[in-house]
């Protein structure tokens, strides 16, 4: 037992320094799913370590390192879904009023349905300003869509 609960202690800490690594490199976003939910196993295993050799102050650390995170990947989720959401609305609307979509750079997009043969797809982005992703310390950004 006590050597599966070293092992998790080293695949916690190589995570959690290998998640840093990738964010300092640019590799990662902070506000990626990927990087928050690394970093919320890696809290966790480094807590069962902890837990285990009665080092508490380190268990309550790494709880609330893991609290963080889980807060930070449900903000992040929340604030995706609501730019989803609306560029959803902006590509009903183009389309409702007989417009096509706009690529943001001005250039007419392809509205769904509005495709020929040998037509290409191109991306429709939409910059989102979500006020819960902005107190959050994270920046806006735009995503996107195929409409």
């Amino acid at each position: 037992m006590h050597a599966l609960v070293t092992a998790i202690g080293w695949i916690g800490a190589v995570t959690c320094v290998g998640a840093y690594g990738l964010v300092s490199r640019g590799t990662w976003s902070v506000s990626s799913r990927r990087f928050q939910v690394t970093n919320v196993a890696a809290a966790l295993m480094m807590c069962i370590v902890a837990a285990r050799g009665h080092v508490w102050a380190s268990v309550a650390a790494n709880l609330v390192w893991a609290v963080i995170g889980a807060r930070t990947i449900a903000t992040v989720m929340r604030a995706r879904r609501a730019q989803t959401d609306v560029s959803s609305s902006c590509a009903r609307a183009s389309r409702s009023d007989g417009m096509r979509a706009d690529l943001g750079d001005g250039r007419p997009g392809v509205a769904h349905g509005d495709l020929r043969d040998g037509a290409s797809i191109e991306p429709i982005r939409v910059n989102v300003a979500v006020p819960e992703l902005e107190l959050s310390g994270m920046r806006a950004s735009s995503v996107g869509l195929v409409a």
